[in-house]
């Protein structure tokens, strides 16, 4: 189904065609199979309240209008009559049955899902006509009987009788024409034969039988048309057996009478009939909700009649010629116009009079008009110089009376009573016949000038070819540059802004406050006028109305702006619009006038069409790649799409040119982007994933709905554009990064492991040789010393000498076998660090009076005797400084068996500078050999200090270095990789 943004009912005002304007005044519209009609034979039309024209085409072709599309759909047998339910629902009689199309589905393509009924058996399901009457139900003519349709099921009122017209009289009752003539039908059958006799008809020969909203009852006969009104029937010309047989009537929602006549098409007047349209092709006519009116013809396609809202006075209707550059309402309530090279003219309500040379206008090419307040009319002309008009008398300004030149291009009259001339050569002021002149010596930014302008404050601006200049005391200030870009101020707003015709494009902009804002860069316009209701309506290529306040700031970005267009399709002769000044006028009446190129138009703006109905938007279809396809409710592409073409549009059958639409792809589409009748939109690779295309439109209006409709388009991946195949990359590159992780950490681990066996082993080499050698000769020495000693028993300086040899040779054997020790075994007994720093801690604790404590997280692991001494070590000897010099009355030892290897010293005294605890000091090595213990494990120490605050060192040593059971980093990071990447799949189970 298509993206269907919005179904509501007509608004109940409307407007008719101008009963007061001759037929031919009419805009007509044809379309003809050239414009998408499947056939030129049109036979029944009936409006949807969507918007959708619906036809019968060829006497069996259900066909579909938006305005601007004709879209045909294949029902499987013969359409033959229409009929819309009060509920919005679509009937079609068809030849063998009746169905009914839910409201729902009628913006949809291909085949309907409509409901089948039958009436009865046999002829009886032959459907000819239909009608809805005013209690809902449906009135079913066919070719065996008449019969209604409620509550889901047929009651028979007429049998064996074909029925050709089925209508409702004021009293409900219902106005059958069968096969044997005229009947009614209220609680039972009525037949009127004695209706065909007083029109000279015979039964069979009465065509139609309707009665109006005004209780007049219409009578189509082969001999023509009559009326009753009351018991009275009266017989309207032409009437008679020459060619004037009249098969249908029909009355419009405004309540004007149509009939359909074998020479043409008849419209009921006070008077009788009046003759609308010629021809003999007619067959089928109907009024829309907007009061259009839509003719189907046989064989000739299909009319569309609408009142002008632009209507044209040229050359016929008394103006000089066509080309009218300036007109100008009076306070007298009187319209002036200017033409070029044709003088000036004045509207009597029906024709133009003119004044030219021979009526004193020595010039009579004008290019502005403005009243000053003596009610003076006063004439700019290009050439002449200016003109006063007083009393049917012209008098002249140019150079001769002190003018700078004789081309006046524009010209107003101030509130003080003086006239301001823009000329080629300066600007000139006429007060009390008195001319003073401005040039670039008086503060102009150039002296060729193109329009004056008197602010609501009374305030005097001139533009000129290069700025924008005010006129400040006696002088021109300039206030804004136009760089040679040509600006020409085209009106004022009564909030006080002035707009401005900027550039060779006429393109709107707002001056306020010194600035100059784009504001309608959509809109070209060189004149502007203001309504009481605040709309503002600008001329230039084309006529624009749009609301003052829209206006009053810069538009955000993508924020459409609200105006409605007129052109050549509402009557304009053509959309170029002149440059006199000014170019537009508003009457007392309501009525805007406009010089154009081709003549005057005028709008009578309180009978102008409104809508307040939002736009309907629909996908109409969609081309993937080569193949068309119908929308349906969303779009699915398969993977590799290249090329997705969607055709859009809005329901519009009045104005369909007025219609203006946007679209996005939202994650393609970084902003709205107009769409140009006939709207499409193209994309090529999409990415994946679903993606909403949002519609928007204005109606006929200029209103934007700004919500608009979306319709989902959802491009299917390649299998490697798949989460799951993405989401398994990234768990296999995870998982390689992890296997090469650890077989580095393995690495390193292994080479850590070979140097400290290495450093193991060379220090038991180191012991053995020191043992065997060194102190064995020391062992050997004492031996000597103490033997000496035993045998020499003379007190003296010798005796007293060997004593102190053998002691000194007794501490070197203790000195070496505690070195010898250390060299052969770790320091620590056993694995335990935790008491090794205990018994550290109590040696600190009996020296200086310290509190001492050791705490331990997770429970103690084998470790490598060389890495754990070089731990055991720097431990030792942040025990020791903080015992020896921080003053701390607590120390305590933190060790962390959880992870890595953690051990933190931490005391309350006073603390260390920072640039000793990262340097250490000045020919001190404690700090120093922590660092380089440190470095050898591949450890990281950090000291934290602060004056008054206590030291807290930290050493960290990685589990793969200072652990000697097998590497637990790799089962346990395995087992969490296998967790997180298991996760989703146990979700889905």
């Amino acid at each position: 189904m298509a993206g269907l943004l919005f179904l509501a009912a007509f608004p109940n005002r409307s407007f008719a065609l101008d009963p007061s304007q001759p037929f031919s005044s009419y805009l007509q519209t044809h379309f003809t199979v050239e414009d998408g009609l499947p056939s030129g034979i049109v036979d029944d039309i009936v409006q949807s309240r969507d918007g959708f024209l619906w036809l019968i085409v060829n006497g069996r072709f259900l066909v579909r209008f938006d305005g601007q599309h004709f879209t045909g759909f294949d029902e499987r047998a013969t359409v033959r009559a229409l009929a819309l339910a009060p509920n919005g629902d679509l009937w079609l009689g068809i030849s063998d049955h009746l169905k009914r199309i839910p409201a729902a589905a009628l913006n949809q393509f291909g085949r309907f899902p409509g409901v089948s009924y039958q009436p009865d058996p046999g002829g009886a399901s032959d459907i000819v006509c239909l009608h809805v009457s005013r209690d809902g139900a449906l009135w079913v003519g066919t070719t065996a009987g008449l019969y209604r349709f409620a509550d889901g099921s047929f009651s028979p009122i007429v049998r064996e009788l074909a029925i050709h017209r089925i209508e409702e009289a004021s009293n409900s009752h219902i106005l059958a024409v069968t096969s044997a003539g005229f009947i009614e039908y209220g609680s039972h059958t009525v037949e009127h034969p004695e209706i065909a006799a007083q029109l000279d008809v015979r039964s069979d020969k009465v065509f139609h039988v309707l009665e109006d909203s005004h209780g007049v009852t219409w009578f189509c006969t082969s001999e023509g048309v009559a009326r009753r009104i009351g018991n009275s029937i009266e017989k309207l010309r032409p009437y008679g057996p020459a060619g004037h047989r009249a098969m249908r009537a029909y009355e419009d929602p405004q309540g004007n009478v149509w009939f359909l006549m074998e020479d043409g098409l008849y419209r009921a007047t006070a008077g009788g009939l009046e003759l609308a349209l010629p021809s003999q092709n007619l067959r089928w006519i109907y009024g829309d909700a907007d009061g259009d009116l839509w003719v189907g013809t046989n064989g000739e396609g299909l009319d569309r009649f609408k009142d002008r809202a632009v209507r044209m006075f040229t050359r016929s209707d008394g103006l000089p010629n066509n080309v009218i550059m300036t007109v100008l309402a009076t306070s007298d309530g009187g319209l002036w116009t200017g033409a070029n090279c044709g003088g000036i003219s004045r509207f009597d309500g029906k024709r133009f009079k003119t004044y030219n040379e021979k009526d004193g206008l020595l010039n009579s090419c004008v290019w502005s008009l403005a009243e000053d307040t003596n009610r003076d009319l006063w004439i700019g002309t290009y050439g002449g110089g200016a003109f006063r008009f007083r009393d049917g008398h012209f008098t002249q300004f140019s150079k001769g009376q002190g003018l700078t030149s004789d081309i006046v291009k524009g010209l107003i009259a101030a509130r003080d009573g003086s006239v301001w001339l823009a000329t080629d050569d300066g600007v000139s002021r006429i007060r009390n016949g008195q001319v003073r002149n401005y040039r670039t010596t008086e503060g102009l930014s150039s002296n060729h000038t193109i329009t004056p302008f008197e602010d609501r404050a009374g305030g005097i601006w001139i533009a000129t070819s290069r700025g924008y200049d005010w006129l400040g005391g006696d002088r021109f200030v300039s206030r804004v540059s136009f760089r040679d870009r040509g600006a020409s101020p085209i009106g004022e707003d009564e909030f006080g802004n002035i707009y401005i015709s900027f550039g060779p494009q006429a393109e709107v902009r707002r001056f306020y406050n010194g600035r100059l804002d784009p504001v309608a860069a959509y809109i070209s316009a060189t004149g502007m006028a203001e309504t009481q209701q605040r709309e503002l309506w600008l001329s230039g290529w084309g006529i624009n109305r749009v609301a003052s306040n829209a206006l009053r700031q810069r538009p955000a970005q993508d924020e459409p702006l609200d105006y409605e267009s007129f052109g050549v399709a509402d009557g304009m002769a053509s959309l170029q619009c002149t440059v006199g000044h000014p170019n537009s006028a508003l009457t007392r009446d309501g009525k805007l006038w406009v010089a154009t190129v081709q003549g005057v138009t005028m709008m009578d703006l309180p009978r102008l069409h409104r809508t307040a109905r939002k736009p309907s938007i629909y996908v109409e279809e969609v081309t993937v790649g080569r193949t068309t396809q119908f929308p349906g409710h969303a779009l699915v592409l398969p993977a590799g799409t290249h090329h997705v073409e969607l055709q859009f549009d809005a329901i519009e059958i009045s104005s369909p040119e007025k219609s203006r639409l946007q679209y996005r792809l939202d994650d393609v589409d970084s902003e709205w982007l107009d769409a140009p009748h006939p709207a499409r939109a193209t994309y090529s690779n999409i990415p994946p994933g679903a993606h909403a295309f949002h519609i928007r439109a204005c109606n006929r209006d200029g209103i934007w709905d700004r919500a608009g409709t979306v319709y989902t388009i959802t491009q299917l991946p390649y299998f490697y554009q798949t989460h799951f195949f993405q989401f398994g990359s990234g768990a296999l590159l995870i998982m390689l990064l992890v296997g090469a992780y650890q077989l580095r950490v393995g690495q390193i681990a292994a080479a850590m492991n070979t140097r400290f066996n290495e450093r193991l082993a060379e220090r038991t080499r180191i012991a053995r040789d020191f043992h065997d050698t060194l102190l064995q000769t020391i062992q050997a020495s004492k031996l000597v010393a103490d033997d000496a000693l035993a045998t020499n028993t003379d007190p003296g300086p010798s005796r007293d000498a060997l004593s102190l040899l053998s002691g000194w040779l007794g501490q070197a054997t203790e000195e070496g076998r505690s070195a010898l020790n250390s060299l052969r075994s770790s320091t620590v007994e056993g694995n335990d660090l935790a008491e090794a720093f205990r018994r550290a801690g109590e040696e600190c604790s009996s020296q200086h009076q310290i509190d001492f404590g050791v705490s331990v997280e997770g429970s103690g692991r084998e470790m490598h005797p060389i890495v754990r001494d070089e731990v055991y070590r720097v431990g030792f000897e942040a025990i020791r400084n903080a015992c020896a010099h921080s003053g701390a009355d607590r120390v305590t030892v933190e060790l962390s068996y959880l992870e890595n290897l953690v051990m933190r010293v931490r005391d309350n005294g006073k603390g260390i500078d920072p640039d000793i605890a990262a340097k250490g000091r000045g020919r001190h090595f404690g700090l120093v050999g922590m660092y380089e213990r440190t470095a050898r494990i591949n450890g990281k120490l950090t000291i934290s200090s602060s004056f008054g605050a206590g030291t807290v060192v930290e050493l960290v040593v990685p589990r793969s270095i200072v652990f000697q059971s097998a590497n637990p980093v790799r089962p346990r990071l395995l087992a969490k990789v296998k967790q997180i990447l298991l996760r989703p799949f146990r979700r889905g189970l």
